[in-house]
């Protein structure tokens, strides 16, 4: 969402003319977002006046960047190949709106629960979306689900709905009833005004007795009117986990959707560098998130349950769906949500990437899956990143900084497994074994993973360890990227924060 805008030409020249050197490297013409920053109101020239703001001001005098601008990160950044923590980001901010709209900030629900000030504001354009009405809910609703359909649940009423912050507070906890309190319902009036609806025949005479009584300010429209604002509370997906041993999940059609995609130009891009995984903001809306990728490519979606047992010997899948007979394999990719946090956010989509065969910078290089840590950065502006070297490849084998690959054959049940880092590694002492049928319309596969063999490379499945995986499905005439992906799921032994749970 925020690309860091600071290179510099050295300590001396930024005393002389602070920020003034950034644009040397980031002058990439009027659409550059250095350009953006300038028309809004954190803008004037790079080097900031007595009105406006230095890069410097929020990304912190960097010479180290500015001396190695491709391997060190500026003091504070944004993203999307560097991403400083929340707090250091929330401080450059802080450090000039504390006194005024972000004074409760720190006791506000959006901090206590990791999100940056940057995930809704960018203040490197013209217009911050979030400053005006009509833009306000395209921000709110990308965790906000509810407010999706527009107050009182119709689509068609969209366009007039009060903006989010007329009754919600996003700068501190503060409940909306008490903001409703404070402005006299002035979300709610803004459409609907009580001395018309007095003398409607649409509104019901009890109704307008109780109308009476919001003409005394310490009453709301929401005291009668709970949950009008927003689609009932049992239609909204909960962000929360619900650990269950079986569910149906949706798989969906993800279009050409890749690793480089969504950490620098999706919405949500900024959350998911923070640690956010997809499901946070997407759980729930696989379905669509399907049909607005698909185009002609049918079906959009594709529903399958999925169940976890074990025995004294193994750890056991399920996996039942409703499909064609002609569809080729399953695949599901595993990594322990502890030692690969880019897998854990992202799951498959961690090591699908923009130059993939078919994908958006498809050059004909026929890179395989890999993922982003695998590379390294050369020294010099406009340079593709390399493999990095065989040593630092097997130690971060030994660390863990990979993940393993299930594919598993429908119309034989031959099941094979890989490890994937920089390429697809297959491996051939796979301790898993499938079986698959196929019956009145219905695709089950039955997985096994041995738990006597527990080779390190291929998932361990220790109980202390909680494990991300997200699952594939090729039909026939859909190879490469035309086919089915899940969100990035969790399993586990215990513990209450994971999708699945094995009992």
């Amino acid at each position: 969402m925020l690309l860091a805008a600071l290179f510099l030409a050295g300590a001396g020249a930024a005393a002389a003319q602070p920020g003034a050197s950034c644009v040397g490297c980031h002058d990439f013409g009027p659409e550059s977002p250095a350009h953006r920053l300038m028309e809004g109101s954190h803008g004037g020239d790079a080097g900031g006046s007595a009105n406006n703001r230095s890069c410097e001001a929020c990304h912190g005098p960097s010479a180290s960047h500015a001396q190695a601008p491709t391997s060190v990160s500026p003091e504070v950044s944004f993203g999307p190949r560097w991403s400083a923590s929340t707090a250091d980001q929330d401080g450059s901010c802080l450090a000039c709106h504390e006194s005024n709209v972000a004074v409760h900030w720190k006791d506000s629900l959006h901090m206590i629960n990791n999100v940056s000030c940057v995930a809704c504001h960018d203040i490197h354009t013209g217009g911050d979306k979030v400053l005006f009405p009509a833009q306000q809910a395209g921000v709110c609703t990308i965790c906000h689900k509810a407010q999706k359909q527009g107050i009182h649940g119709m689509e068609d009423l969209a366009a007039f709905n009060p903006h989010c912050s007329s009754c919600h507070n996003p700068h501190d906890h503060e409940s909306a009833e008490n903001a409703m309190l404070k402005n006299d319902s002035m979300g709610c009036r803004s459409c609907h005004d009580l001395v018309r609806m007095a003398g409607s025949d649409k509104v019901s005479e009890k109704a307008k007795q109780y109308h009476q009584v919001m003409s005394q300010p310490e009453r709301t429209c929401v005291e009668c009117h709970s949950g009008i604002a927003h689609a009932p509370a049992d239609s909204v997906t909960a962000f929360a986990t619900i650990p269950v041993t079986s569910k149906e999940i949706t798989l969906f059609y993800p279009g050409q959707a890749n690793s480089e995609w969504l950490l620098q130009e999706h919405p949500g891009s900024q959350p998911l560098r923070q640690g956010a995984s997809c499901q946070q903001c997407h759980r729930g809306e696989e379905a669509s998130m399907g049909l607005s990728q698909a185009g002609e490519f049918k079906p959009a979606h594709r529903d399958i349950q999925v169940s976890f047992d074990q025995d004294e010997t193994s750890i056991r899948m399920t996996l039942e769906w409703r499909g064609e007979r002609d569809e080729t394999d399953l695949a599901l990719m595993w990594g322990s949500a502890q030692s690969n946090e880019a897998f854990g956010r992202g799951g498959c989509f961690a090591a699908c990437h923009s130059d993939l065969p078919g994908m958006s910078r498809d050059r004909g290089q026929q890179t395989g899956k890999y993922l982003w840590a695998s590379r390294a950065q050369q020294q010099g502006l406009g340079k593709p990143p390399i493999v990095k070297d065989q040593e630092e490849l097997a130690k971060m084998m030994a660390e863990g900084q990979f993940v393993v690959l299930w594919r598993i054959k429908l119309n034989s049940g031959k099941a094979e497994a890989a490890t994937l880092l920089d390429n697809v590694h297959w491996r051939p002492d796979a301790p898993i074994r499938a079986s698959t049928s196929y019956r009145n319309g219905r695709w089950t596969v039955h997985i096994r993973r041995s738990l006597s063999r527990m080779p390190e490379h291929l998932v361990t499945f220790d109980p202390e360890t909680r494990y991300t995986f997200g699952i594939a499905l090729h039909g026939a005439n859909n190879p490469g990227a035309g086919h089915w992906v899940s969100l990035p799921q969790s399993l586990s032994y215990s513990g209450n924060e994971t999708d699945f749970r094995v009992e």
